[in-house]
């Protein structure tokens, strides 16, 4: 009799110990899916360099802490897309348990639709759980409709502080001039003719051929050169016309100091639209169709004869 009763309870025994191993494993799967991990993006549709923001999180669903030991590797290049920074991870405590999250800057320069990668976090446990793909779609630049437009704003000028040391420099500067000019004024009665700077003259009908010179680099598609010289030209022009030096200057700068010199505002917001196009075409590789090439150098003809027959402008005749 005593040893059925011990056959019985070691049965008993090796049943309780394989109730616990599924119980542990039960929990330890628990543990697991208790990580929430979500991806999303403040927008699913930008245009060529434009940034968009990504936002990933690691939340609790369970009445479980996140224990996390590797963060999401994103590096800084990404096919199709370009990493421009990452903000500092949040944490977030409500009631005891902790979520986490990571907000991260990309932008692209590859037109169409693409998916962002799936990212992967490491928990302590080394089960890894992974993001879903999040499509984005890349547009061109769009110069066609004028509705995307917007002005540049006024140079706002700021008054800077008050440096007394640089004025008493100055000053003292100043009392030893006036102490110099007593001893010399004689000799500075008369004053020098001021010498008159004469520019190179560029005749609007050599302007106008060497834009129509560039039609063979459409038909090669020689993009880059095309819209390199083309706006070379086109600055060159606008430099005699207006008294100006604008080769070390910016695309913004250069708009600028063209704003309400050009002519008429819709001449002046097409060949604005212009040089934004060029850019795109020369540092970001875009690559425009072949009637945006023709209405690009339409474009350019339209403010050369614009500029040339604008009021502001010198009348004298070029040669």
């Amino acid at each position: 009799m005593s040893k059925v009763v011990d056959s019985w309870q070691l049965i008993a025994d090796r049943i309780h110990a394989h109730y616990l191993c599924l119980v542990a494993c039960c929990l330890l799967s628990l543990f697991a899916s208790a990580q929430k991990v979500t991806t999303n993006t403040n927008k699913s549709t930008i245009r060529i360099g434009e940034q968009f923001e990504l936002k990933l999180s690691v939340e609790p669903t369970a009445n479980s802490n996140v224990l996390i030991d590797t963060w999401f590797n994103i590096p800084d290049s990404i096919q199709h897309f370009e990493v421009l920074q990452r903000l500092p991870i949040d944490t977030l405590e409500i009631d005891g348990f902790k979520s986490y999250s990571q907000k991260i800057l990309l932008t692209s320069y590859d037109t169409g639709t693409y998916p962002l990668p799936i990212f992967s976090i490491v928990l302590v446990d080394k089960k890894s759980i992974a993001t879903q793909p999040l499509p984005i779609k890349v547009l061109p630049v769009n110069i066609s409709n004028m509705q995307d437009y917007h002005d540049i704003k006024e140079i706002i000028d700021v008054e800077p502080e008050t440096d007394w040391l640089f004025w008493g420099q100055i000053a003292a500067a100043l009392i030893l001039t006036l102490i110099l000019l007593f001893f010399i004024i004689k000799y500075l009665i008369k004053k020098k003719p001021t010498k008159i700077i004469k520019q190179k003259v560029i005749s609007i009908d050599a302007i106008l051929l060497q834009i129509d010179a560039l039609h063979p680099l459409i038909k090669t598609h020689q993009y880059k050169p095309l819209f390199t010289q083309l706006i070379s030209i086109t600055r060159q022009f606008s430099d005699v016309q207006l008294q100006t030096e604008t080769l070390t200057k910016t695309t913004d700068e250069y708009m600028v100091l063209l704003k309400g010199k050009v002519g008429n505002e819709p001449t002046q917001v097409q060949y604005y639209q212009l040089l934004r196009l060029a850019d795109a075409v020369k540092f970001a590789k875009f690559q425009p169709a072949e009637s945006e090439c023709l209405q690009a150098l339409q474009a350019a003809k339209t403010f050369v004869q614009t500029m040339y027959s604008y009021t502001f402008q010198p009348k004298a005749n070029v040669v």
